[in-house]
């Protein structure tokens, strides 16, 4: 062994820390590899680490070597095309006008992202034949009840025979995606938000998602049809779009209307009866032949024209029946308005507000459900689409609408008794009270206060009613014949604190116009209404209400809950196939139109 230098140690020393810094670690990464990869019917055999093939390097190498892996994943590279569409997407989402046209831009951007910024309605620079048929679709929207001028529409024609900048053509492309969606938007739920019509409408309109519309239509072999998909598919939408376009086409006639008189009564005579007989297109009788003593000949018998004869009268009271009037063929003040009214309104206006609303409608009613239409006082009990029962309501006044919205049927009560609401105590009763003293009394009412703390029951006749405010009494209406929710009530919870109910003022569904009720919506018939709700209900049917009546106040649930929908349709899709029209008793319809600009 040669003599070593003292300096020679110290460069030995050295690098074998150097090789020790590699061949450990090595070994165990292979001892680790081993163990991972070994198993009982496996063995792997470890080879040994010859420390002369390892190979020197400095320490810098050595620690970029022996340091932990790190993932650096760099985004894809985009080419100018495909950075500048991304900057335009981007741009276009910001552009929103209001709350809707924001979700559906950032639908649109959010698929041009996930698509990495390729074209949807474009080939070569110009628009797809499918694109085409779907902008001209959208550009006769009003076909439909909408209007063309909601949908900024792109050249249909841009880039053929033409070469423009890919800016250009993708401006396009995006609008043309924005008109599209919105489009779709309106076909399905509508285009205004019913509570900013009325606080009446609380209803609630099922809205598309935006970039699911998108991806739906860029999939399509045929776009215009899966458009028209979101439709909604009930019979009376269908049938008002019917309607809708043959009234574009029919000849607008000059209206003929009855001047204002007395009542027409079958038999009279009036100067008036000529216009009624051509307003219903009922012609005069042919003449009947007699004998005279001074002709040899027959002479025809003289016809009255002022004469309201059978035939007429039959025509009126068809005309009752279509539209729901007391088919009396007496021509009253009703009969009149409506026979008049029908030739003042703008029916195309009519329809397309109610198809708007029949947009804002749930897509499913239920197989099995209740729908009371508020205008028409008629409530209906649906199975499979058929009518199986249907009966007249009374529904609320102009100052306390009846709320159309939807709900489930959970209950019905036998024996109700009636907690009068607070508005009813402040606004009615207490005026009565103050100038009648035993208007409680009378009534049958119960008045409670709180006294040292806890709600006692008082007696009305010795309260100062002058010197008592709303807040701090409740009157309730015990079960009884006089109860002013009958014999039973049909409950299905809500905020508005609307039922349907029994009542003991028949007289009123005499009546063509019915709206008289604090909101509520009273019932006709309610054993034969909770003879065909009950249907589906095991053990329940009226024979075993009735025999509960007169008892105490029994609460049931039913086994089953009900679709219940108050809806509000002045157009309306009668059994016959045809269309027929009621009073807009609250309004809706106007307010609507003039929001629309109809």
């Amino acid at each position: 062994m040669k003599n070593t230098e003292k300096s020679d140690w110290s460069d030995i020393i050295r690098k074998r820390c150097l090789l020790s810094a590699v061949v450990l670690p090595a070994l165990l990464v292979s001892s680790f590899a081993v163990a991972q990869t070994s198993s009982e019917d496996e063995k792997v055999e470890v080879a040994s680490v010859d420390a002369s093939v390892v190979p020197q390097t400095d320490e810098a190498a050595l620690a970029r070597e022996t340091s932990a892996p790190t993932l650096d994943v760099a985004p894809p590279v985009m080419d100018e095309v495909t950075k500048a569409r991304a900057e335009a997407v981007a741009s276009f989402a910001k552009g929103s006008k209001d709350k809707l046209d924001a979700a559906d831009r950032a639908g649109i951007a959010a698929l041009y992202e996930d698509r990495g910024y390729k074209s949807i309605w474009m080939d070569d620079g110009a628009f797809k034949p499918s694109a085409k048929a779907l902008i001209f679709e959208i550009s006769q929207a009003d076909k439909i009840g909408l209007a063309p001028a909601d949908y900024t529409l792109p050249d249909a024609g841009i880039g053929a025979g033409l070469v423009l900048p890919d800016a250009d053509i993708f401006d396009a492309e995006l609008l043309m995606s924005l008109a599209a969606v919105r489009y779709v938007r309106h076909l399905a739920s509508g285009r205004l938000e019913p509570l900013s019509v009325s606080a009446s409408l609380d209803i609630k309109p099922d809205r598309p998602d935006p970039k699911a519309i998108l991806a739906d239509l860029s999939i399509a072999d045929d776009p215009l049809a899966k458009a028209n998909d979101y439709h909604p598919r009930h019979p009376a939408y269908r049938a008002l779009l019917k309607e809708l376009t043959a009234l574009d086409s029919k000849k607008i006639e000059k209206p003929i209307l009855i001047d204002a008189g007395k009542m027409l009564r079958p038999g009279m005579q009036d100067p008036r009866i000529p216009q009624l007989r051509a307003r219903l297109k009922v012609d005069l009788p042919k003449a009947d032949t007699v004998d005279t003593d001074t002709a040899s000949v027959d002479t025809p018998a003289e016809i009255d024209e002022t004469l309201y004869d059978e035939i007429l009268v039959a025509a009126v009271k068809e005309f009752q029946k279509s539209n729901r009037l007391t088919q009396d063929g007496i021509v009253g003040p009703s009969t009149l308005r409506t026979l008049n009214g029908d030739s003042n309104i703008d029916r195309k206006s009519q329809l397309i507000v109610n198809l708007e609303r029949w947009r804002w409608a749930p897509k499913d009613l239920g197989d099995f459900h209740i729908i009371a239409n508020i205008p028409e006082y008629r409530v209906y009990v649906k199975k499979d689409g058929a009518v199986t029962h249907t009966t007249r309501v009374v529904v609320g006044k102009s100052k306390h609408k009846t709320v159309a919205f939807s709900d489930e049927m959970e209950t019905f009560v036998v024996n109700p008794s009636w907690g009068v609401p607070q508005s009813i105590i402040k606004n009615e009763m207490l005026p009565s009270a103050r100038s009648n003293p035993g208007y409680f009394s009378r009534k049958g009412y119960q008045v409670f206060a709180k006294i040292r703390g806890r709600t006692r029951q008082v007696d009305p006749n010795r309260v100062n009613w002058r010197r008592v405010s709303a807040s701090q009494i409740s009157v309730r209406q015990p079960p009884g014949a006089k109860n002013a929710l009958g014999q039973i009530k049909f409950l299905f919870p809500n905020k508005h604190a609307i039922y349907m109910h029994d009542t003991p003022s028949k007289s009123l569904f005499q009546r063509d116009a019915r709206a008289f009720s604090h909101g509520c919506v009273r019932i006709h018939n309610p054993m034969e209404f909770a003879d065909a709700i009950l249907e589906q209900q095991k053990d329940w049917n009226s024979t075993r209400i009735k025999k509960m009546i007169g008892g105490r106040e029994a609460t049931v649930k039913l086994d089953k809950h009900i679709p219940v929908h108050l809806v509000y349709f002045t157009s309306i899709l009668k059994e016959d196939g045809t269309i027929g029209y009621v009073s807009d008793v609250y309004g809706h319809d106007s307010k609507m139109a003039k929001i629309l600009k109809l």
